[in-house]
C-alpha cells in the first residue's frame, strides 16, 4: 500500500473476500428464535458493579434521596393538615431549582410537578393558586393539576393508563403526585393496593426521565392514647394495608401541632428513607405557597405531649388580662398562660402573637400586650 492509498476498513475487506470466504472464518448468524429470545428474568452482578454505579444526572431531586426519579414517596397526614398544599409548595421549590429548599430539604435539580387529584374543585384551587400568584410565583409550565376526573382514578382501565402514560412522556414532569391514595384503590386489602401500585408504575415513562412518584395518603383514626409516636413508629399510622408503607422508599408524616383548628403549626417528619438519612422532624406554619418555618418551637413539650393536651382559648387570655383591665409584658403573659393552661412556652408565645389567631383581641406596644374582649 502506497502512502497515498486510503486504508481499507474491516467491512471493505469482508466485501472483497465474498460470502464463501466470510463463512469460512465466521460463525453463522443466530437463528431467528435465538435473536428474538426474551431477556433473562434476573442478572447477578458483582459488588464492584454496584460500587461503581453512577446515578443518571438529576436523578435525585430532593434531600438525601427523599425524592428520586422512579422511586415512590408517601406523604401521610390527617384530613385538613395541609398535604395538598404541600404538593403545591413542592412545585414552587421545583421551579426554583438547585439551591432552593422544600420543608428544610435541599432541591438538587429543577423539575416540573404534575398532580392527579380528586380532592379539590375549581373554587378551592382558584383561591389557593391566586394567592400564590399574588406572592409572585408564576407556575404556568411548571405545575399541572387536574380537576377531579369525572371517572375518578381509573387505573384499572387500560385506556386511562395509556392516556396518562402518553401525557407523562410528553410533558416530562420530575414529580408525579396522586392525591389522595384512597381514590386509587377500591379496598384496603393488600391485593387491591398491589394492583393499584403496579398499574401506577406501568404508566411511568421508561428511562432517566421517569418521574418520582408521590402518593398522598391518610393516617389511621387517632385513638385516645397518651403516647405520641416518633420516627419509624409513625409508619404504622398510615391507613389501610401495610403494603403502602413497605412499598415506598420514603414516607413523610405531616401532623398538626395541636388539635386546635386555628393553630396553623404542623410537624413534618420522615418516618422512612431506604436510600438515605431520615433527618430530624421540623415545625412549620401551614400556608399557601412555601410553608414558613416555625421558630422557637417547644420540642420538649411536643415530644412529651398527648392527644389530650389543653388548648389555649380566648377565655384564657381574658382571664390572664383581667378582661382587658391588665397590661402585661410578653414574658409576664407567657408565664401567666403557662400557669393557667399548663401548656409549653412555645404554645403560649404563639397564642400571644398580635398577628396570630387571637389578632382581634391582642395588641402590642413598647413590649407590652393589651387584651380587648
Amino acid at each position: 500500500m502506497t502512502s497515498t492509498e486510503t486504508p481499507k476498513s474491516f467491512t471493505d475487506v469482508l466485501r472483497e473476500r465474498g460470502p464463501a470466504k466470510q463463512a469460512q472464518s465466521h460463525t453463522p448468524p443466530p437463528s431467528p428464535s435465538a435473536a428474538t429470545a426474551p431477556p433473562p428474568h434476573f442478572d447477578f452482578k458483582s459488588p464492584s458493579f454496584f460500587a461503581g454505579y453512577n446515578l443518571p444526572k438529576d436523578a435525585i431531586l430532593v434531600g438525601d434521596c427523599h425524592m428520586t426519579r422512579g422511586d415512590l414517596t408517601v406523604i401521610g397526614g390527617v384530613p385538613g393538615c395541609g398535604k395538598s398544599r404541600l404538593l403545591v409548595s413542592l412545585a414552587i421549590a421545583g421551579k426554583q431549582g438547585k439551591g432552593a429548599s422544600w420543608m428544610g430539604l435541599p432541591i438538587h435539580a429543577p423539575f416540573k410537578t404534575a398532580i392527579l387529584q380528586a380532592e379539590n374543585g375549581e373554587v378551592r384551587l382558584k383561591r389557593e393558586l391566586q394567592d400564590i400568584t399574588d406572592q409572585g410565583h408564576d407556575l404556568d409550565g411548571h405545575l399541572f393539576i387536574t380537576p377531579p376526573p369525572p371517572h375518578g382514578f381509573a387505573f384499572t382501565d387500560p385506556a386511562f393508563c395509556a392516556e396518562l402514560k402518553k401525557w407523562l412522556e410528553l410533558e416530562k414532569p420530575g414529580v408525579f403526585a396522586i392525591d389522595p391514595w384512597n381514590r386509587a384503590v377500591s379496598d384496603d386489602k393488600a391485593r387491591d393496593y398491589r394492583e393499584a401500585l403496579e398499574a401506577i408504575l406501568s404508566c411511568l415513562p421508561d428511562g432517566p426521565e421517569k418521574p418520582a412518584v408521590v402518593i398522598v395518603h391518610h393516617l389511621r383514626k387517632q385513638g385516645g392514647g397518651d403516647v405520641r409516636k416518633h420516627g419509624r413508629d409513625l409508619l404504622s399510622e398510615l391507613s389501610g394495608s401495610y403494603l403502602i408503607g413497605s412499598s415506598c422508599r420514603v414516607a413523610f408524616i405531616l401532623e398538626p401541632a395541636t388539635p386546635d383548628a386555628e393553630d396553623n403549626r404542623v410537624i413534618f417528619s420522615c418516618a422512612k428513607n431506604n436510600n438515605g438519612e431520615m433527618g430530624a422532624p421540623t415545625a412549620w406554619h401551614r400556608q399557601n405557597g412555601l410553608f414558613g418555618q416555625c421558630e422557637g418551637f417547644d420540642w420538649k413539650e411536643w415530644s412529651q405531649g398527648t392527644s389530650k393536651r389543653r388548648i389555649i382559648e380566648a377565655e384564657d387570655l381574658s382571664t390572664v388580662f383581667d378582661d382587658g383591665d391588665k397590661t402585661l409584658s410578653k414574658s409576664e403573659a407567657v408565664k401567666a398562660l403557662q400557669a393557667l393552661v399548663k401548656v409549653g412556652q412555645s404554645a403560649a408565645y404563639e397564642a400571644l402573637k398580635p398577628d396570630g389567631r387571637f389578632s382581634d383581641h391582642l395588641s402590642e406596644s413598647g413590649g407590652f400586650i393589651t387584651f380587648k374582649p
